[in-house]
């Protein structure tokens, strides 16, 4: 009888521990805070919109079937640009990705007679690994130690990688580019 009364007891604890599944509200609450810090990180590591837009989407699908739960917005912000990065390096990875002539080449012969700010394009030219650091310590505002701890790197490397960024547009957009 005694074990009977624990097994139960364990079973209730089980249940407690599974996470509750979220309305439709919530996540769409939860994609509304974050959709657009996802969609500028998959773009600065894809290069072009619809890429970036197919990598977002994959993002919350992931969310969606995984039904994590998060302590606060800032462990949900972490989560998906940590499960943005993965999701852009695997789409990378694939072996049609390399068969196909890359849009932005398109792209710059369709838009040649326009105006286009030169450091949106130095930003470009940069390796995506580059502009994800630049773009999570200028426009996220995370410290160092948050991005070497999400990207999985060492906070030297990250220093590192945040200066030779800068000196690569320094060199590119010439004296006019403020550090």
């Amino acid at each position: 009888m005694e074990n009977l009364f624990l097994l139960r007891a364990n079973k209730q604890q089980t249940k407690s521990i599974v996470p509750k599944e979220r309305t439709r509200e919530e996540f769409a609450a939860l994609c509304n805070r974050h959709i657009e810090t996802v969609y500028r990180v998959c773009f600065s590591l894809m290069g072009n919109s619809s890429d970036a837009e197919d990598a977002t989407q994959a993002v919350f699908l992931k969310l969606m079937e995984k039904n994590i739960q998060f302590s606060d917005t800032e462990h949900e912000k972490a989560w998906l640009i940590t499960a943005a990065r993965n999701q852009c390096r695997d789409i990378h990875r694939q072996w049609w990705r390399k068969k196909v002539v890359a849009l932005n080449q398109v792209e710059a012969i369709s838009t040649d007679n326009y105006e286009t700010d030169p450091v949106v394009d130095a930003l470009m030219q940069l390796p995506s690994r580059l502009r994800i650091i630049l773009y999570l310590h200028y426009y996220e505002g995370y410290k160092l130690s948050e991005i070497a701890g999400m990207l999985g790197l060492n906070i030297n490397t990250v220093k590192t990688q945040i200066r030779t960024a800068k000196q690569k547009l320094k060199l590119e957009l010439g004296d006019d580019f403020n550090d």
